[in-house]
């Protein structure tokens, strides 16, 4: 026998639920900043739909504040229950006072009071690759997820202040243990991102980045292998002999040409990981001795690369050729990539990088990334005297940036001997002046 419910027309005890009024009214909310601002929902019978809006003030969360604002609030209340509250009386120079005096001017619904999170929905949704690259749509996640929301989320996108940035870094230092390097890419580089989108899509955005303060930036300097040390990690990766077959069901231990090929490339061109793990069997032009560099690969996404100067023809030395010629296979087909993990798969950045630390641990070396090795091709090529104009050509970097970050390795021992005996001539047949660098010693291969 099923049971039967009795309705409320047959019971009187029974409690039908019903949709919760909106309440009307005026209350304090304490902003991430620390001071207080008027809260408001006022349900307007207007074309635009305004009803919930905020009013900042100058007073900070403290008991007394929060005592002289609850009883405005209280007032502003009762006003807006009774259907008296004048908005411009009260506020004259608010954040609506150009709505109320020209009550004509249509507003867009929603933006006035669209907050910083509500705003990051949408806005995260079109930054998908290739409109951005991978990496930096990853970082836009994971900056607003981990460390934005939670303390800007509620904020309206016209009333951010420079108070709530520095409340940000503020946290994110003391609280999170971030280094200022991670903290400035959070507010700086994500955050301005998305305000700056949003003013160009019509939304009334305030924008205090401008006004934020920021430590000098401490730039690392380059950081490459010694010759030597590059030689070592040659050969390791040319003799180290890998697990095979996996993809096929049967296992065997031997030497990975194409991995050694991979590692050769790197060091011998100055591309960039992202760039060598991108190129395909077409990339090759076997008979000149060249490699074009037309597109970019980054957590398993492709697109342009990093700069326009980037995509470029890269000249390559006959040893270069015969190493590349040997991992291209017989069947292979224009589009196929040219350097493959051991499952038959395009290298990626993240796995290789795995494999070389474990060189290096192996090695004994000091640990450095995978940039390191663009760092050994330039440093190795200023100091043995190649050009600047075709070096930047080869690397796709400016000869600006070349003579900036690297040019601790144009000096060489006879013309630096020669200036500073035009400084101190006494001392000049004595003293030594900057002795080679470790980098220029040892054959060339």
């Amino acid at each position: 026998m099923s049971r039967r419910y009795r309705s409320a027309a047959e019971d009187p005890w029974v409690v039908t639920r019903r949709r919760r009024a909106r309440r009307q009214g005026c209350w304090i909310e304490r902003t991430s900043g620390g001071f207080l601002r008027l809260r408001f929902r006022w349900r307007l019978t207007t074309e635009t739909g305004l009803h919930k809006f905020s009013e900042t003030t100058d007073l900070p969360d403290t008991p007394e504040s929060r005592s002289l604002l609850a009883k405005r609030a209280a007032v502003i209340g009762a006003e807006i229950g009774a259907g008296t509250f004048d908005y411009l009386r009260w506020f004259p120079n608010g954040s609506k006072a150009a709505y109320f005096k020209n009550p004509g001017v249509r507003v867009p619904s929603g933006a006035q009071t669209l907050t910083t999170g509500e705003y990051y929905q949408e806005w995260i949704a079109r930054k998908l690759p290739p409109i951005v690259r991978p990496s930096r749509a990853r970082d836009y996640r994971n900056h607003f997820r981990t460390y934005i929301l939670d303390y800007l989320g509620e904020v309206l996108l016209r009333e951010l202040t420079l108070d709530h940035l520095e409340d940000l870094r503020t946290r994110l230092r003391t609280e999170r243990r971030l280094s200022m390097k991670t903290v400035r890419n959070v507010i700086d580089g994500s955050l301005r991102a998305m305000m700056r989108d949003a003013s160009k899509s019509g939304f009334e955005v305030a924008f205090p980045f401008a006004d934020l303060e920021w430590p000098r930036r401490v730039v690392p300097g380059p950081d490459p292998f010694t010759e030597d040390e590059r030689d070592l990690l040659l050969d390791y990766f040319g003799t180290k002999r890998w697990r095979l077959g996996r993809n096929r069901g049967t296992y065997r231990a031997d030497r990975y040409y194409a991995y050694y090929a991979f590692l050769f490339t790197l060091f011998y061109t100055g591309l960039r990981p992202s760039e060598a793990v991108a190129l395909r069997a077409k990339s090759v032009e076997f008979a000149t001795g060249t490699l074009f560099i037309e597109r970019s690969r980054s957590l398993g996404a492709e697109g342009a690369p990093k700069t326009a100067a980037a995509a470029r023809v890269v000249r390559l030395t006959p040893r270069h050729v015969e190493i590349l010629r040997q991992i291209v296979e017989i069947r292979a087909e224009p589009d196929d990539y040219l350097f493959k993990n051991t499952l038959g798969d395009p290298i990626d950045q993240r796995s290789f990088y795995k494999l070389f630390c474990a060189a290096q641990r192996s090695l004994g070396l000091r640990h450095r990334d995978l940039y390191a090795t663009k760092d050994t091709y330039v440093s190795v090529a200023l100091t043995r005297g190649v050009n600047l104009t075709w070096l930047s050509e080869q690397t796709g970097v400016a000869e600006g940036t070349l003579r900036t970050h690297y040019g601790r390795f144009i000096h060489a021992s006879r013309s630096d001997a020669l200036e500073l005996s035009k400084i101190d001539s006494k001392g000049a047949g004595s003293a030594r002046f900057a002795p080679r660098l470790p980098l220029s010693g040892g054959p060339e291969r």
